[in-house]
């Protein structure tokens, strides 16, 4: 039985993913589940559940979020990660959301910038390049090792 499952829907240029990927390194009790091809059918042998997500046009994916809206377990803490293009408050307050509704405890989030060329931004180049840097995603990596995953007992 694993202790953490982060869900994670990253696309155009992976930024999310890079932070996920920094965080799940050489953790052998997490399972990371690319929410672009293939959905997790049960979550509930998860003590904790990760969400993680470009932002899209001020909000979390849609299909992540759908998703999380039938899945979460009660009792399961939820936390969350972002990159955007512009970083501003509130992405996260629909995930608090969803995990309050589903009888979970929200224990926080991480956000950074993240490089995009979605749209018209292509045409100049895109905005945020080189994010996230190396120190957004250590910063990714400091908030998931203070919210103390190592001592929680699994179901």
């Amino acid at each position: 039985m694993k202790n953490i499952a982060i869900l994670v829907y990253s696309t155009h240029h992976q930024n999310t993913r890079k932070l996920v990927d920094a965080i799940a390194m050489g953790q052998d009790d997490i399972d990371v589940f690319d929410m672009t091809k293939a959905k997790p059918e049960d979550l509930s042998q998860y003590a904790a559940v990760g969400v993680a997500s470009g932002i899209y046009a001020g909000h979390f994916a849609k299909p992540l979020i759908k998703y999380l809206k039938t899945h979460l377990c009660e009792g399961q803490r939820v936390f969350a990660l972002y990159t955007s293009a512009m970083k501003r408050g509130g992405y996260t307050a629909e995930i608090k959301s969803i995990a309050e509704r589903a009888h979970c405890t929200y224990a926080g989030d991480y956000g950074c910038k993240g490089y995009t060329t979605f749209g018209p931004l292509k045409l100049f180049g895109g905005v945020s390049k080189g994010h996230p840097d190396g120190a957004e995603i250590q910063g990714a990596i400091d908030f998931f090792v203070n919210l103390k995953f190592k001592r929680m007992k699994t179901k």
